[in-house]
């Protein structure tokens, strides 16, 4: 039995037109399949505790949403041995992009019946856990006006576009204290922290093209020490990654980073606001099944 969660009010609605479409091309396979069409995160859990207490067999777990709506289902998953998988209906889909998840409907669908899965890994920050970039600084403060945005839905990634300008014009840098792998490290004037499992975010922006969820590893982008004109065309070589090797970008990885700065700084993962600095993030292994 595979499991469709549809989240009736990512994309403006999109997902309950794509549901349409999508279950003609299950009834015409003859696949059985169940739905749920929520509307909040209570439904989410309430469908999901149910599913855990079932004996059925589950094939597969399918969201119909954006980056927002996977991120509440992958923290009610953990611990269950349920492959999952996503269509992308949202604004953002950057966890749809990373895994070259399109929107060819039919095509997504001819390869969840092959039940091919794998083990990736998570990252995990406070108690929450995050598929795709934990993104502090800068682009937290980009991603909480995107939440609050009425016309993200229709704007999509032009959305962030728009922010980005609105919070250059006021936002400062940071003085930073970070420990990475338990070494400590001071960098003054930062930007923005983009803690990686996944190469995108922000819809579509590269921040960590070297980033996979297989390897146990934390990528790390950090922009510091930049005027406000160097960031922004910096910013504009992020869609297309290639922005780490200019002046002010530092890249690596670790398995753990904490990160301490001199005021409250915005913590987002999956582009949901997680709370503010100081604030840890480390990498559980191996943490969820995947349909591939």
């Amino acid at each position: 039995m595979y499991y469709f969660i549809v989240n009736k009010t990512s994309g403006n609605g999109r997902s309950v037109k794509v549901w349409s479409e999508i279950e003609k091309i299950l009834q015409r396979k003859e696949v059985e399949y169940s739905v749920v069409l929520s509307e909040n995160k209570i439904e989410l859990y309430e469908f999901i505790t149910d599913l855990r207490q079932s004996n059925e067999t589950v094939d597969g777990v399918i969201a119909l949403g954006g980056d927002g709506t996977i991120h509440e289902i992958i923290n009610h998953l953990l611990g269950m041995k349920v492959p999952f998988t996503v269509l992308p209906t949202g604004s953002g889909n950057d966890f749809a992009r990373a895994r070259g998840i399109t929107k060819n409907y039919e095509q997504e669908i001819d390869k969840i019946l092959k039940k091919e899965h794998q083990k990736i890994d998570l990252l995990k920050v406070g108690d929450k856990h995050c598929m795709t970039v934990v993104g502090i600084g800068f682009d937290g403060k980009v991603a909480k006006e995107a939440n609050e945005l009425k016309l993200k839905k229709w704007l999509g990634g032009l959305a962030y576009l728009i922010i980005i300008f609105k919070v250059l014009i006021c936002y400062k840098p940071t003085y930073t204290k970070l420990m990475l792998n338990q070494e400590e490290r001071i960098i003054e004037k930062v930007w923005l922290i983009a803690i990686a499992n996944h190469p995108y975010y922000g819809g579509g922006m590269k921040i960590c093209p070297q980033a996979t969820s297989d390897d146990g590893k934390l990528d790390i982008c950090i922009i510091h020490s930049l005027p406000k004109w160097r960031l922004l065309f910096l910013l504009a070589a992020v869609f297309k990654g290639k922005h780490v090797d200019m002046s002010g970008v530092e890249y690596l990885q670790v398995e753990s980073i904490e990160v301490e700065t001199n005021e409250p700084l915005y913590v987002t993962a999956d582009g949901e606001i997680m709370g503010q600095t100081p604030t840890a993030v480390t990498v559980n292994k191996n943490a969820l099944h995947v349909l591939s």
